[in-house]
């Protein structure tokens, strides 16, 4: 009988890539040729279709595809949480973030239970195909959250539950040389698990801390800015650049006044002692760093960490210290090279406070430099490469009967697993460059350098100071290479631009005039506290309290210092605000920002023609107006226009003083109003004039003023004050003025509306934001951590 069987067997090598039969199938040849037959055609049928293919035991796709799915899902969600922080909007951002995060859920799941089912009972090689996808899968699943802070409760059981699922699998019969690299993955990515937990948990509580700790070494005058300091050579700041941490056990409290006193710690680096290396020093010196640029990075982050307080109702004690203004004044804004510092030293400084709320790099350098992190991406690459080398000599086809007797079938599976294996490398080595080449490495390569210099010892040390000096320069020039974070440009939205073509906002690049004037605002803004500060010393003592009303007076006065010698003017103008007096800013806003492009378009009508009338947006000197009148007029015209356009545009963002959903509704209402006066109204010329006439016509009791009628009565007695060929001087003032209300708004925002815009590149406002907390100047809004409105989150 067992003769017979085996002649019937057809003859040739195809046969043995068929599956194994069943056994009602192995009594006769009639039997045999039946299964043939029906291999031959199910095969084939699943050869046509691929990996979307229909699969017998899944009923839908095949375990391949699902296994490809949930590999893109995962890169995709990668790819989101890396850079989702760097979206100014986050309107579409967040729910893609949350919907991704449910769709990996369940498509690794959904992936990981088809696997047994489609698992041949007689062992063939799709079953180590997978156990080696089930191991890929879960590791990337608990290792994609790069982009995002990483805290304990993203540790949910489900993770755990499935990566104890692999390894259940891989527990079953597996080839040697699979078992080594999956096993040795599988322990990697379980201690990154035990290790990410431990060590977030444990940053989570020491960023509390140090902040607290920062909090009250601030609160002690003599210990953190001499009253002799220099801004020039930092000498008396003793801000805490690191090693706050090691404060924690030198504040004691004594008797008989009980206050805080502070020890001398030698580890702990401050601003002083950055600026206290000597000009002879090979990296912080006058010849290794003439600029500063090694150095700023120091002082950026210092001031990150006394910026950071505001976030949480943290009191600022050296506001009233007169070396913080002057540390503002004389040092970062330095006007040497068109403030270029001012910008250089907020930009890292805000790159520090992004990277706090939106990405993991604060608890990741909480202890130092994450060698332990990065030594486990690189033994993961180590081992998923292995695993690459181990799998390619496996039969891409390979088929099996299930224990149901259904075919299971993989047709692409060296591929598949190559490309899960290439995106895992991807990541691991992604995440190696993003903490390595990061402006924190970077400061604690200048602190351990400093640390190491100033401790005696063999050739071996100045080698070793010889080598971080190289490193440090290299990381330096590779960092700056990358475009910076914060381009300096700046948005533009223009009310009757937008009312009469539609368009909502453009991009334009912050030029130099507009630049010069709001650093000469700040730095006359603070040079003026100096003499209200002399006047209340004249009493018996100024309190914190005195000083910051006075400051926000300071603030306040934008409006006189603009238009200081012009009384009638200012009686006249505030004659007409009466109406919206008390209302809020963005009334305010918006009827200077109407006054000023009715200016710009008068002044268009007279000194330009073609596309230059008709573009409020064009902010470039017409050809033939680089002489006479035009050309002295255009520098303060352009800062006027560009500050007025962009206050508008922070008014769609509701990045404003006033509650966000009071933003939204007028702007809204101020929108509908503009296109209903300019309805009819193809081009600009004449429009002026009209406004103005319907402002002054005859109105029924009751019936306010509009904000178009109020910014159309400002624009008529600024050009009736600044007629007869006084342009510059009237485009002089609207600059002056508008740098002046930019400031006072920028202060008087809440600290959480600006932490909602340090997303993507940043705002300008929040740039002068940081300057004046800096310098002292924290408005009259309430900060801290407080919850947004809806309408503030919404057009964030």
């Amino acid at each position: 009988m067992h003769q017979a069987n085996s002649a019937c067997v057809p003859e040739g090598n195809w046969i043995q890539k068929l599956p194994l039969l069943p056994a009602h199938y192995q009594g006769s040849c009639a039997g045999w040729k039946d299964a043939l037959a029906a291999g031959s055609s199910q095969l084939a049928s699943q050869s046509h279709g691929g990996l979307f293919r229909h699969d017998s035991t899944t009923g839908a796709a095949s375990v391949e595809f699902w296994v490809a799915a949930a590999t893109t899902l995962l890169l995709i969600k990668f790819a989101v949480d890396s850079i989702g922080p760097r979206f100014s909007s986050q309107k579409y951002i967040n729910p893609a973030v949350q919907l991704l995060r449910i769709l990996n859920h369940y498509a690794v799941s959904y992936t990981l239970g088809l696997m047994p089912p489609s698992s041949s009972h007689q062992g063939t090689v799709a079953n180590a195909f997978f156990k080696v996808w089930a191991v890929l899968i879960v590791t990337m699943q608990d290792s994609i959250r790069i982009g995002r802070p990483y805290q304990p409760k993203e540790m949910t059981l489900v993770d755990m539950l499935t990566s104890l699922w692999s390894a259940n699998q891989l527990r079953a019969k597996t080839a040697i040389h699979l078992r080594v690299p999956l096993w040795l993955m599988w322990s990697i990515h379980a201690s990154r698990i035990v290790w990410y937990y431990i060590t977030s948990s444990a940053a989570a509580r020491a960023r509390d801390d140090d902040m607290k700790l920062v909090s009250d070494y601030m609160a002690m005058p003599t210990q953190h800015t001499s009253n002799d300091a220099n801004p020039a050579t930092m000498a008396g700041y003793k801000y805490i650049v690191l090693g706050e941490e090691k404060l924690k056990q030198q504040i004691k409290v004594e008797p008989p006044s009980f206050t805080q006193t502070q020890l001398a710690q030698e580890e702990v680096i401050t601003v002083e002692k950055v600026w206290s290396q000597g000009s002879s020093d090979a990296l912080l010196g006058e010849a290794g760093d003439s600029s500063n640029r090694f150095k700023d990075v120091c002082l950026s982050f210092a001031l990150y960490k006394l910026l950071r307080r505001r976030f949480f109702n943290f009191p600022i004690h050296e506001a009233s210290h007169a070396g913080t203004r002057q540390l503002v004044v004389d040092a970062i804004l330095d006007d040497k090279k068109g403030y270029e510092r001012a910008f250089r030293v907020t930009e890292v400084e805000l790159s520090f406070l992004q990277d706090f709320f939106y990405s993991k790099h604060a608890d990741v350098f909480a202890s130092g430099f994450p060698c332990v992190r990065l030594l486990l991406s690189l033994l993961m690459t180590a081992a998923a490469s292995y695993l690459a080398y181990a799998v390619h000599d496996m039969p891409s086809v390979s088929t099996g009967l299930t224990a149901k007797g259904r075919l299971a079938r993989i047709s692409h599976g060296v591929f598949v697993t190559h490309c899960i294996i290439a995106i895992l490398v991807i990541r691991e080595l992604w995440e190696i460059i993003v903490h390595v080449f990061s402006q924190w490495t970077n400061v604690l390569i200048i602190c351990s350098y400093i640390r190491l210099r100033g401790r005696q010892g063999c050739w071996i040390q100045g080698l070793r100071l010889w080598m971080m000096e190289k490193v440090a320069r290299i990381m330096f020039w590779l960092i700056g290479r990358g475009r910076s974070r914060r381009d300096r440009n700046i948005r533009q939205c223009n009310l009757v631009m937008s009312a009469r073509t539609g368009s909502i906002a453009r991009v334009t690049r912050l030029r130099r005039e507009v630049k010069m004037e709001l650093f000469s605002s700040i730095k006359a803004l603070l040079n003026s506290q100096e003499a209200a500060a002399s006047v209340a010393a004249g009493r018996t003592r100024s309190s914190p309290e005195e000083l910051a009303q006075k400051k926000n007076e300071l603030l306040r006065s934008y409006l006189g210092n603009a238009f200081a010698d012009i009384e009638h003017l200012v009686s006249q103008i505030e004659h007409i605000q009466r109406e919206i007096k008390g209302e809020g800013e963005t009334h305010k806003i918006l009827a200077w920002h109407i006054a000023t492009s009715l200016c710009q378009i008068k002044l268009l009508e007279q000194q330009a023609t073609g596309r230059w009338r008709d573009d409020l947006y064009n902010l470039t000197l017409p050809e033939g107006g680089g002489d006479g009148e035009l050309a002295d007029v255009w520098p303060h015209y352009v800062t006027a226009v560009t500050l007025s356009n962009y206050r508008a545009y922070l008014v769609r963002q509701a990045l404003v003083p006033d509650n966000g959903l009071v933003a939204y509704k007028v702007l809204h209402e101020v929108r509908r109003e503009a296109a209903q006066s300019m309805r009819g109204y193809s081009a600009m010329q004449g429009l002026p004039h009209q406004l103005i006439l319907n402002s002054n016509r005859p109105r029924c009791n009751g019936d306010d003023e509009g904000i178009i009628d109020i910014g159309a009565l400002l624009s008529e007695e600024l050009v009736a004050a600044f007629g007869g060929g006084a342009e510059v001087e009237l485009w002089k003032r609207l600059g002056k003025f508008w740098a002046g209300f930019l400031l006072h708004l920028s202060a008087s925002t809440r600290a959480a509306k600006h932490q909602v815009h340090l997303r993507g590149s940043g705002e300008l406002t929040t740039h002068l934001w940081v300057l004046l907390s800096h310098a002292g100047f924290l408005g009259e809004t309430s900060h801290g951590d407080q919850m947004l409105d809806p309408a503030d989150l919404t057009n964030s």
